[in-house]
């Protein structure tokens, strides 16, 4: 397989969202992601959203065999109907941090806190098999956007049946990551997310699962019990060393990921600014937001507060 080639068709895919995008959180959240410099992914299937990642799956009928001038795109949306691909056996595995493109919006402040923080897009998703994608809320505009894609001058580079099925497969992939509840339009969002799996379908090809975040667990405000998550920062050096990774078990793998990310310098996050909610002492928190900025290095980030007249609680 032509694997450079295959690779720029995926990259084209992703559409990488350029500019400034919006992290809403609470007084903890704020706290951690700016004084350990990492974003916590949470386990899609525990979002609020009960569609997540499910609703290009469910649009069945968006297509006709004659909308498409791409066979093998064809052929892998029938098959991703008829398997229920990439969320029926592995919804479990996604994981995932919500922005906004919009700040100091009132809905986003009533629903996730009272904190926004401000990130540079373009420096955001650095890590390997993390992606951040914009989404899509209506079946014409994904439908628009894959019959788009499946155009695209980088096919021609692929010539046989398996590169192009592959490649149909990510272009579904990535839609199915893109596509999200008509009733959440208004959040404009932008998603950070990987894969991390927590059950090894190839027990005896364990470097594929090398780029895995570990996966940690917290008690859920909601559900009342411990629920897995991710921790996304941009690591100071990476390490590419593999000579080690080929006789380990799961266990022993899972073990020494754990220990190897408790330890691993952290560089700044691509913090922007923050804005401070509508809140009762505003003032202090804008005081303490700037304080905690300048002590863990983030000393050129402004903070601001909303004007929005809300009382909140």
């Amino acid at each position: 397989m032509k694997y450079e080639q295959l690779k720029t068709l995926i990259q084209a895919f992703s559409e990488p969202y350029r500019g400034t995008i919006y992290h809403y959180t609470s007084a903890d959240g704020v706290s951690g992601i700016i004084d350990k410099h990492e974003i916590w992914m949470s386990n899609t299937a525990f979002m609020n959203d009960t569609t997540e990642l499910k609703m290009l799956q469910n649009a069945q009928t968006i297509f006709k065999d004659s909308d498409f001038t791409n066979d093998a795109v064809r052929r892998e949306w029938h098959e991703m109907l008829e398997r229920q691909r990439f969320n029926e056996d592995r919804y479990m595995d996604y994981y995932m941090a919500s922005f906004s493109r919009k700040k100091d919006l009132l809905e986003q402040w009533r629903a996730y806190g009272n904190f926004c923080i401000g990130f540079d897009a373009r420096k955001l998703a650095v890590r390997r098999q993390v992606f951040l994608y914009s989404c899509l809320y209506t079946e014409n505009d994904i439908r628009k956007w894959i019959l788009k894609k499946e155009k695209m001058d980088e096919w021609k580079g692929l010539v046989d049946d398996k590169e192009k099925r592959n490649g149909a497969y990510n272009l579904l992939y990535v839609a199915s990551m893109k596509y999200k509840n008509k009733h959440f339009k208004s959040e404009k969002e932008i998603r950070l997310i990987a894969t991390s799996h927590h059950n090894w379908s190839y027990q005896n090809t364990p470097e594929m699962y090398e780029d895995d975040l570990p996966i940690h667990f917290r008690r859920h405000p909601v559900y009342g019990f411990p629920v897995p998550y991710v921790k996304f920062f941009i690591e100071q050096h990476e390490n590419d060393d593999n000579t080690k990774r080929m006789k380990e078990t799961e266990k022993e793998m899972k073990q020494r990921k754990l220990r190897e990310e408790g330890i691993k310098p952290r560089k700044l996050l691509s913090i922007t600014e923050v804005i401070v909610g509508p809140m009762a002492h505003q003032k202090e928190a804008r005081a303490a937001c700037e304080i905690l900025l300048a002590e863990r290095g983030y000393k050129n980030v402004k903070v601001t507060v909303s004007s929005i007249p809300y009382r909140g609680i």
